[in-house]
């Protein structure tokens, strides 16, 4: 049978007695850590550590109102089912989604009908040139 050394005995003994830090924790230091979570002021600004992509690797726009002038339909794929696409500003969007302020109420072959509040707005299609 083998002995153990005394060597191994004296260094397991000195990383029993030695603190260990995460387990030393009490309520006190944890409550104080929460009581400092720091908060981002954006300051009217994106905040740098939203996602720039979405989803489906589109520009997420975290802007809440686009002007009307700023929006160019840049495809439309329009079904007779009622399952209509178009891409508005390279964001694919499907009847009911928002743009902005904006709500795509319809999705013809060569426009995409949108509403904000009361008012109703056409774009169309964008041409090729």
């Amino acid at each position: 049978m083998r002995r153990i050394s005394h060597k191994w005995i004296i260094f397991f003994a000195i990383f029993a007695i030695l603190p260990v830090p995460w387990l030393g924790a009490n309520a006190k230091d944890k409550e104080l850590v929460l009581e400092t979570d720091f908060t981002y002021n954006d300051s009217g600004k994106r905040d740098p550590f939203w996602s720039l992509l979405g989803g489906r690797g589109v520009i997420m726009n975290y802007d809440k109102d686009i002007l009307l002038s700023d929006m160019v339909v840049e495809g439309v794929m329009a079904e007779p089912t009622g399952e209509s696409v178009a891409i508005i500003n390279g964001s694919i969007v499907k009847l009911g989604d928002k743009v902005g302020l904006f709500v795509v109420k319809d999705i013809k072959p060569n426009a995409v009908i949108l509403e904000k509040g009361q008012e109703t707005f056409t774009l169309k299609l964008k041409k090729e040139e």
